[in-house]
């Protein structure tokens, strides 16, 4: 009788201590969204990173809507916070500052992310009309100004590179879109 009572104390000793720790989790049922979004006419459909809803509220995963809408997002490791730019920034956050952005060269609209599956390469689409020859022209001299130079190596009849410290940024025309390839080598 000893050994029952005190299984049974030990027994609702541990499902107490259970049910404090979980009265501290706040758990959220969210459902995945049953209308489809649409961004500049172009329908969202991933279904690794879902559009989710929450009590009639709407959830993109923040990449993605970095990358639909062209915010400019970054991890703040030393801060422990996500930051989220409005406005083209001077530099692309990607690469910690050390790449110039197209958008802010050139003074137009942020351009669409697009993160590649290798981890090592992001690329921004702006539309051609935005990327005069002029404007293309200012961004390689600020290129340059930062030290990135001319790959030739890496260059080909599609792609001009510029190459720095072990990242390349790559710039190029396809069709109606105009392309700032950042790769690290």
């Amino acid at each position: 009788m000893k050994k029952f009572i005190a299984g049974l104390l030990a027994g609702i000793g541990i499902c107490a201590a259970t049910t404090v720790v979980a009265a501290a989790v706040n758990e959220y049922m969210l459902t995945k969204a049953s209308y489809p979004i649409y961004v500049d006419g172009s329908k969202y459909a991933e279904d690794k990173w879902p559009v989710l809803n929450y009590e009639g509220n709407t959830y993109v995963p923040l990449a993605k809507f970095g990358d639909l809408t062209g915010l400019d997002y970054v991890w703040n490791d030393e801060l422990h916070r996500v930051e989220i730019f409005t406005e083209p920034p001077q530099f692309y956050s990607d690469y910690n500052g050390v790449v110039p952005n197209f958008a802010h060269v050139a003074n137009i609209d942020h351009g669409k992310r697009v993160s590649m599956s290798d981890r090592k390469s992001v690329y921004y689409v702006y539309d051609a009309v935005d990327a005069t020859d002029a404007a293309i022209e200012q961004y390689i001299e600020v290129l340059k100004k930062q030290g990135y130079s001319y790959n030739s190596k890496k260059s080909d009849e599609d792609i001009d590179y510029y190459s720095k410290d072990g990242l390349s940024v790559g710039l190029t025309m396809l069709g109606y879109e105009f392309n700032v390839v950042i790769t690290s080598d």
